[in-house]
């Protein structure tokens, strides 16, 4: 077990003062933060990252899910070498662009052409903006609590509560960042996850002013419910009822299987927005779609594009280049395997609950989980959301876990790596069974 979280005299703490005088916070992603200092990251391997104090611990977020394979794999740092000895970046086009963009749409069969750009929050910004050209409309339908990145409409209801959220039957559209402007509550509409009645009746409420319904099929911040048939079809045929479009949101849960999560849940998305492990643990993201969605990117005959898209470092030759060594590697073993060390991971979570009789769940699939410290039946952001005696506890919980040398997401969200071993997991779960012990006081 390592020394009391958190350290006063720790390198981490050192170093958190010190950046704070140039960054707000100390660091540059809120996501990052953990309260009173965050933890400062030297190296990783495989399926272990070590801070700058020498400390280890068993990765269980993977920088928020994008790294698929294990931290340093030995391929893509392999091909980015070589890239790298023939430069980083130009301002011309590179044959790599075209390999991944192969691959991508080989896999995924909604996706007949790709546009790549720098992030998630990008991709799904840049899949708004095309079906708003497409459609010639303004609005757009999303899910309350559903994380797509930090762009103001996309962001609508990410961190409602219930001083302010309004009633569940028609959720209130609530702002994310201070000072965005008042117009967000007239082209953003907010229903709930696996509400068919609501979606059904904000679909044909919106109608004619609406561009697309923006769609998490596994979204973490509502608590990683399982998706119901029955939604997924109900937003499929009310899109199409009244000319919107789907996107799904896959930078996540393209994790979940070859083809991502619509391959699961037989989804037919007008445009999916891709990021994360397509990358290959560089930045990235990507816009892909039916090919006449995809034409509002395309300048024709000198003209200038409905939705011109660029981007200094888009689509430059090492992020597509480990992306590329990086999916290549991805065969449907690979997410057989994953399902596996998902599955026992959650199990194992389950019968730590049920020795210690705390009444805790935890929800996922894949390689994704969640952890909730309540009972509550999951299908919403409502009933994943904690309270402020929940959210202390889910502190407390990550506090002790890094002293037993396991790093887990603050709200209870995880994600595993193909270079995670069986050895691993049940080191991951014997430090659940004593953190918890300690939170508890038992």
């Amino acid at each position: 077990m390592l020394n009391n979280y958190p350290a006063a005299t720790s390198r981490s703490a050192e170093l958190h003062q010190r950046g704070k005088s140039v960054i707000p916070d100390g660091v540059s992603r809120s996501t990052v933060i953990i309260r009173p200092h965050p933890i400062y990251v030297n190296h990783g391997e495989g399926a272990w990252i070590t801070d700058v104090d020498g400390n280890r611990y068993l990765d269980c977020n993977n920088n928020f899910t994008s790294i698929i394979l294990g931290h340093a794999d030995p391929e893509i740092e392999n091909a980015v070498r070589k890239q790298l000895a023939n430069g980083t970046a130009f301002s011309l086009a590179t044959e790599a662009e075209i390999q991944l963009a192969e691959l991508l749409c080989s896999r995924i069969p909604s996706c007949q052409q790709i546009r790549f750009c720098n992030s998630g929050t990008e991709a799904v910004m840049g899949a708004i903006k095309a079906a708003r050209a497409f459609t010639n409309r303004p609005a757009i339908i999303k899910i309350e609590g559903s994380y797509h990145g930090t762009y103001d409409h996309a962001e609508a209801s990410l961190g409602s509560d219930p001083s302010n959220w309004g009633t569940p039957d028609q959720p209130i559209t609530i702002p994310y960042s201070t000072g965005t402007p008042d117009s967000l509550v007239e082209e953003v509409v907010v229903v709930q996850f696996n509400d068919v009645t609501g979606v059904t009746e904000a679909i044909h409420r919106v109608g004619s002013r609406l561009a697309a319904v923006l769609l998490d099929p596994m979204p973490s911040r509502v608590g990683m419910p399982a998706i119901e048939q029955a939604f997924i079809e109900a937003i499929r045929t009310g899109t199409r009822d009244v000319g919107a479009l789907l996107i799904l949101d896959e930078v996540i849960s393209f994790r979940l299987a070859h083809a991502g999560a619509q391959s699961l849940h037989n989804i037919e998305p007008d445009l999916t927005a891709l990021a994360k492990i397509i990358g290959g643990g560089f930045p990235v993201g990507a816009i892909g779609g039916r090919s006449d969605v995809m034409d509002v990117f395309a300048a024709v005959k000198g003209n200038r594009a409905a939705v011109p898209s660029g981007g200094t470092f888009t689509a430059n030759p090492i992020t597509m280049t480990a992306g590329f060594a990086c999916m290549e590697q991805l065969h449907q073993s690979s997410f057989e395997r994953l399902d596996q060390i998902g599955t026992q991971v959650r199990e194992g979570l389950v019968a730590v609950f049920a020795k210690q009789s705390l009444d805790w769940q935890v929800t996922g699939a894949g390689s994704l989980f969640r952890v909730h410290p309540h009972q509550r039946v999951v299908n919403t952001y409502r009933d994943a959301h904690l309270d402020s005696d929940e959210v202390a506890l889910m502190e407390s919980f990550q506090h002790r876990l890094l002293e037993r040398e396991v790093y887990f997401s603050g709200y209870g969200m995880g994600c595993m790596n193909l270079a995670t071993s069986d050895n691993d997991i049940q080191h991951l779960l014997n430090a659940v069974d004593d953190a918890l012990r300690v939170v508890a006081g038992q």
